[in-house]
């Protein structure tokens, strides 16, 4: 089962591989835009969030969803797993 814990085990591990962030400050209030992510960043994580937990991360769902911390963002994957829009 796909939860928020652990879908952010997942992007927390990837963030930490991306940027030179300190463990302790990543939480699942971290505010995305305060992590600097870059488009290749972005990339990355539709990336490995599609190989980890099978599921393709539209880029508008950011737009259009207002994802703006990493636990919108771990919801919006968990949903999405859930209701089956994600890829086998």
């Amino acid at each position: 089962m796909t939860t928020v814990d652990n879908v952010f085990g997942v992007v927390r591990d990837l963030i930490l591989e991306l940027k030179d962030v300190d463990e302790s400050d990543l939480t699942l209030d971290t505010n995305i835009e305060s992590l600097s992510l870059d488009s290749l960043d972005f990339i990355e994580m539709q990336v490995v969030v599609k190989k980890k937990i099978g599921v393709a991360l539209d880029p508008d769902s950011f737009a259009s969803r207002n994802i703006s911390n990493l636990r919108q963002l771990c919801e919006l994957i968990v949903e999405l797993k859930q209701s089956g829009s994600a890829l086998a």
